[in-house]
């Protein structure tokens, strides 16, 4: 590797792995929706898209217009289905690119509807209904003016409708049922008003996953594509991390007793301490609040890293590992024969999610794919 050596390598076996196990809790007929937004949770959108695309996947999710768009300008065809739909101004990025919005609005249908008028095309979308998570969506007990806009488009055609769960990863969410009736209550109303619902999909990661109910329509899976299934314990089927974070040691340096190392003099040797310099730092996505707390993995050993976490470098007590040399790699999130650290421990130090922790390894961290063995 040229440059710095640090980097995540991303295993698209693993991938189209998840997805296929993913996909296979569906009852047949149904479609898995792979959401890529966020630059596919930090693991780059358009390789994860081309390699969803070849292993049969026939759309793709992303929450915004400018994600839909860096996927066309990149040569991905398939069906792209924006979460969040068109902000005022964009519908005509969403013909021009051919992207199939959510539309949750009286507003939002008239202004799509215009754009589409004056192009002469009809526009897919899917009704975006709002069940309960109170951030987006055409609210599931006032559809009234909505629908009416529906009917009167010319141009636009419903081809599908969804919802999104709160609380799905808990174990008999009443909320989640809750949630579910009022849905339920919302497709009734459209189909009295003489509008086919389309594709119906409700399934988050957790949906699909915890709630049989759920598979008889489509699912739009995240984070459990990418390996970090909600509620673990539960999850019905193996599932592979696909972002391996790595880097080399860049110097081995013995410290002596009473020495510091890093800003704030946070660590201090309380013996002679073989210590490796890596150079990755919190700007890469390893957070500062990580520091005294989180190890890595050095020739298949856990290793504790020392004091504050600078921008750019990282120190490991390798005291223990007296083979350790410079050059040897580092694995920052990942796993070995006999050692594992991976997006979920460090959620778990830092108070956080797995989604958080992939989507903030930085841009300046090179994304090496790692071919999928599709037929």
């Amino acid at each position: 590797m040229r440059g710095r050596p640090t980097w995540a390598e991303i295993d698209l076996d693993a991938l189209v792995g998840n997805y296929r196990a993913l996909a296979g809790l569906l009852d047949p007929g149904r479609r898995l929706i792979p959401v890529v937004k966020a630059d596919a949770y930090g693991h780059g959108a358009v390789h994860v898209s081309r390699a969803l695309a070849r292993a049969g996947a026939t759309a793709l999710a992303v929450a915004m217009v400018e994600e839909g768009i860096a996927l066309r300008d990149s040569g991905i065809t398939l069906e792209v289905l924006v979460l969040q739909g068109a902000w005022p101004g964009q519908e005509t990025q969403v013909v021009e690119y051919n992207l199939t919005p959510a539309l949750f609005s009286f507003e939002g249908a008239r202004r799509l509807e215009q754009v589409a008028a004056a192009r002469s095309v009809q526009v897919p979308v899917h009704i975006k209904i709002d069940s309960g998570m109170t951030r987006l969506g055409a609210p599931w007990n006032d559809l009234g003016a909505f629908l009416d806009s529906l009917r009167e488009a010319a141009n636009i055609r419903v081809a599908g409708t969804f919802s999104h769960l709160a609380c799905a990863d808990e174990l008999e969410s009443r909320f989640t049922r809750k949630q579910l009736s009022r849905f339920g209550h919302a497709l009734q109303e459209l189909r009295k008003a003489g509008i086919d619902p389309g594709e119906i999909h409700v399934g988050n990661s957790a949906g699909l996953l915890y709630w049989d109910e759920l598979r008889s329509w489509g699912a739009r899976p995240g984070i459990a594509l990418y390996g970090y299934p909600p509620a673990p314990q539960r999850c019905p089927v193996s599932l592979k991390p696909v972002l391996t974070l790595k880097s080399r040691i860049g110097r081995i340096l013995t410290v002596p007793p009473r020495e510091s190392v890093g800003y704030g003099r946070r660590f201090i040797a309380g013996r002679q301490t073989r210590t490796a310099t890596i150079p990755a730092g919190y700007a890469d996505g390893y957070r500062r609040s990580l520091g005294g707390k989180a190890r890595v993995i050095i020739r298949d050993r856990l290793a504790d890293v020392l004091g504050t976490i600078s921008m750019d470098m990282i120190v490991a007590d390798v005291t223990d590992i007296p083979e350790a040399d410079v050059g040897d790699d580092v694995i920052l999130l990942g796993s070995s024969p006999g050692c594992r650290v991976d997006a979920a421990d460090w959620a778990s130090l830092l108070g956080t999610i797995p989604y958080e922790v992939l989507c903030g390894i930085g841009p300046r961290v090179p994304r090496i794919y790692l071919p999928a063995s599709l037929p």
